[in-house]
């Protein structure tokens, strides 16, 4: 069979057209683009017209996607935005009439979970803290592989809702910069139940990961394979931030991996990875390119029968 998982982010809407092969699953398809539907929903608490308009029609292209890969099932969920917006069941129901299937706002529990079981598909560690930084929400989830979750939550920290809240100016001003960081500590003091002892292995995903680890390691173009499992250190990432944080809008552009989509938010995106580092002192992070949407087809699957602790 050939599933299909869209997950409408904050920032970008996002697909994965999958086979299934044995336990597992093969990948036909990995595409996204930006959409930003969070635009203005961390004040308004509405997804505004033309958000919905252009998500809504990248939803439209992929689902009509699916059909040329001949697809039989197809799940779309929506995340921080769409749960964060009073007029979320308008937006759902729009896409249910394009994919012809259900469409849901995932909890943050959920999201937690799922992004946990996609990423760690693969993995060999005996325990890690896995986080998924988005636009609208930062995921933490504690566990095994080959045990489980013992431990997630869910904070309403992301690119784009702390790009809204404090960076106004070009380039950020130093003030900006340190009430956005004190409020990414503030919000990381919530993660404090998860019990990180020392030696567990942390693990990053998402958009803001996944190009900050591209650029940390100098390359020209975005190649998947060569990001997937590399390793990224703490001060060099550290190094990283600052200088984004110093760069103009325009100079950020310039960067060959920093699309428009992405430029205007990776600063914010920078400073909640570096806090999260110094806040447990890891070292490293090992950068994972599986994510929510692998969840979600494992999920379709029928392959996830760990339901974990109740989130936060």
């Amino acid at each position: 069979m050939r599933l299909a998982a869209i997950d409408v982010g904050t920032n970008t809407t996002r697909l994965l057209i999958a086979e299934e092969q044995g336990t597992g699953y093969r990948e036909l398809d990995r595409r996204f683009t930006f959409t930003r539907l969070g635009e203005g929903v961390d004040s308004a608490r509405v997804i505004q017209p033309e958000p919905m308009k252009r998500t809504l029609a990248a939803i439209a292209e992929f689902c009509s996607l699916c059909g040329e890969f001949g697809v039989e099932r197809v799940m779309v969920a929506g995340t921080s935005a769409v749960r964060d917006a009073q007029n979320s069941l308008e937006f759902l129901q729009a896409a249910e009439k394009l994919s012809g299937s259900p469409a849901l706002a995932l909890s943050g529990d959920q999201e937690a979970r799922l992004s946990f079981w996609g990423a760690t598909g693969e993995l060999t560690a005996s325990s890690c803290l896995v986080c998924d930084i988005g636009g609208g929400s930062t995921e933490f989830v504690l566990g095994a592989p080959s045990t489980g979750i013992t431990g997630r939550v869910s904070l309403d920290m992301g690119s784009v809702r702390l790009t809204e809240r404090y960076l106004v100016s070009d380039p950020p001003a130093t003030e900006e910069i340190l009430l956005m960081e004190a409020a990414i500590d503030n919000l990381l003091e919530k993660a404090q139940q998860l019990q990180v002892a020392e030696g567990v292995e942390f693990v990053g995903l998402g958009g803001t990961v996944t190009t900050l680890a591209a650029i940390y390691l100098g390359l020209d173009s975005y190649v998947q394979a060569t990001v997937d499992r590399s390793s990224v250190r703490r001060e060099p990432m550290d190094a990283l931030y600052r200088n984004l944080a110093r760069m103009t809008l325009a100079e950020r552009t310039r960067i060959p991996l920093l699309p428009p989509g992405r430029a205007d938010v990776i600063v914010a995106g920078a400073a909640i990875l570096s806090r999260i580092l110094h806040k447990w002192s890891f070292d490293r992070l090992v950068v994972s390119e599986r994510d929510i949407l692998d969840g979600l087809v494992l999920q379709m699957m029928g392959r996830l029968e760990d339901q974990g602790p109740p989130g936060q």
